[in-house]
């Protein structure tokens, strides 16, 4: 179910209003059709898709009749997915109900307004006779669900194969003409007015929970956002989504001064045990990345030229397996409940003390703590003396380097300079050893898989080459990425040193 990305703006014109002349912006003329547009609006009984900008409807009429479900897609857009129109007319498709169970949150969709839309349809067309821009003149009436109906004109204005300055210019010669942008941008949301919760706003102010606040709804939003690509198992949904938990971890563990660590420690928990259940599709995929990046490199000898397709076919049958772990996951009460918690978290967080203080010097000293564990973890490593210690030890480096760069990445708007060298050395630090970390993984993998994989394979020994020489080729990168490691530890800032002394003498 691919869907499509639409980007569509929506004036408010009068019943008597005189559209402008767009025919020197279409070169193929102007293709006008008309339709008359029978919708049926579900959401939750108290709104939820509404408040998060989710739109599911059941539509007559038109070219595309059937179930339509928006969703917010990046800035300025939506995606809209299409199910056709079936035999049963109270019953949401299942596959559209899963795309809106974030935001429905388990409960029940069912009617809450329907709109009938006169529509007169103008196709911009480019000299090929190529929709570039549809100009949609709508009258509507609509009513919720137990209220009057209410009668109103628009004008949607939705790119096509156009770009977005043609769009653009449409609008302005609407706005010329007197249309004003839509209030709401959409008709469900016309017609159901105050009904609609507001979103949670985002925090703002100079204090050390507004900050951390602010960065909790960022994350909580990013995690939601990324949400639907998960469960339709897009490139790179997964991995999104896993850094967002990881971000809400680390938030939560690295700044005890603003956040009450026992009230949030449920938490912290429940996102632990998300992010490893995202791991293994996302290592797999990394994993299966860095195959390829081998084999581009090897001798033809030793890849087993001709030959590799079958067995990493056999990798991309584990990573569906973890795919549909993650269905089943996201399907689950307890992920549910744990949107809950960090909406929840958001809104009003288990706030200490010193919360209220100056941001600055509160979250200094918080940063200036994760540095130091990010050092002890360092001595930790440094002093192993066996190598499977060795490489466990680096591994903890780089988780501690990774909270390290996030809590930076939240107090660099505040604390200016210090945190961003520390940001820029943390992030140095956790991407070599998190590539030193994705080569152990793949040998322990290898290791493990093997007997799979060479039976996967069209000739046996040339598979046994072809894996032994990566399992080779990862060894001798590992060593070279721990002393480069060592080289990024020692061209940073002091982690020891206190962020409080820097950003004084700034501030001074």
């Amino acid at each position: 179910m691919p869907g499509h990305i639409e980007f569509e703006t929506t004036f408010s014109v009068g019943t008597d209003a005189v559209l402008p002349d767009l025919a020197d912006l279409a070169p193929g003329g102007i293709e006008r059709r008309s339709h008359e547009l029978d919708a049926t609006y579900f959401d939750t009984g108290d709104l939820r898709l509404a408040a998060r900008r989710v739109t599911l409807r059941r539509r007559t009429g038109g070219t595309d009749a059937g179930w339509h479900l928006k969703v917010p897609w990046g800035e300025g857009a939506k995606r809209e997915f299409h199910v056709p129109l079936g035999s049963d007319p109270d019953t949401v498709p299942g596959e559209l109900a899963d795309l809106a169970r974030a935001a429905a949150r388990g409960a029940a969709l069912r009617p809450v307004a329907r709109i009938a839309t006169r529509r007169t349809e103008s196709a911009l067309l480019d000299a090929g006779g190529t929709p570039l821009v549809l100009v949609a003149d709508d009258t509507v009436t609509g009513e919720a669900v137990g209220a009057a109906p209410t009668t109103w004109r628009e004008v949607e204005v939705e790119r096509a194969d156009g770009d977005s300055a043609l769009q653009e210019r449409v609008g302005e010669r609407l706005a010329a003409a007197g249309a004003v942008p839509s209030a709401t941008g959409s008709k469900l949301l016309t017609v159901l007015g105050d009904r609609v919760p507001r979103p949670v706003p985002r925090p703002s102010g100079d204090t050390a929970g507004e900050v951390v606040r602010a960065y909790l709804w960022d994350q909580v939003e990013h995690l939601l956002a990324h949400d639907p690509p998960v469960r339709l198992d897009e490139p790179d949904a997964v991995h999104q989504m896993r850094v967002a938990t990881r971000r809400l971890r680390a938030v939560l563990q690295v700044f005890p001064s603003v956040l009450r660590r026992d009230a949030t420690r449920p938490v912290a928990d429940e996102l632990r045990r998300l992010s490893g259940v995202l791991a293994p599709a996302r290592d797999l995929e990394v994993l299966r990345e860095r195959c390829e990046a081998w084999l581009d490199t090897l001798p033809e000898s030793a890849a087993g030229h001709g030959l590799t397709g079958t067995w990493l076919a056999a990798v991309d049958d584990h990573r569906a397996v973890e795919a549909r772990r993650i269905a089943q996951e996201l399907a689950g009460t307890r992920y549910l409940a744990l949107l809950d918690a960090l909406d929840a978290l958001r809104t009003g967080p288990p706030l200490t003390g010193r919360a209220g203080e100056r941001a600055r010097t509160v979250l200094a000293d918080d940063l200036t703590r994760a540095c130091r564990r990010a050092a002890d973890a360092r001595d930790h490593a440094t002093a192993a003396r066996d190598a499977d210690t060795r490489v466990t030890a680096w591994h903890e480096v780089r988780k501690a380097a990774k909270r390290t760069r996030y809590a930076a990445t939240l107090a660099a708007p505040v604390l200016g300079g210090p945190a961003k060298r520390v940001r820029s050395w943390a992030s140095r630090l956790q991407e070599v050893l998190g590539e030193h970390q994705d080569g152990v993984a793949l040998r322990g993998y290898l290791e493990e898989h093997a007997p799979a994989l060479v039976a996967a394979g069209d000739d046996r020994d040339a598979v046994l080459v072809t894996l032994g020489a990566l399992a080779g080729a990862e060894a001798g990168r590992g060593t070279a990425l721990i002393e480069e490691a060592a080289r990024a530890w020692s061209a940073g800032p002091d982690p020891r040193e206190p962020l409080a002394a820097h950003t004084r003498r700034r501030a001074g």
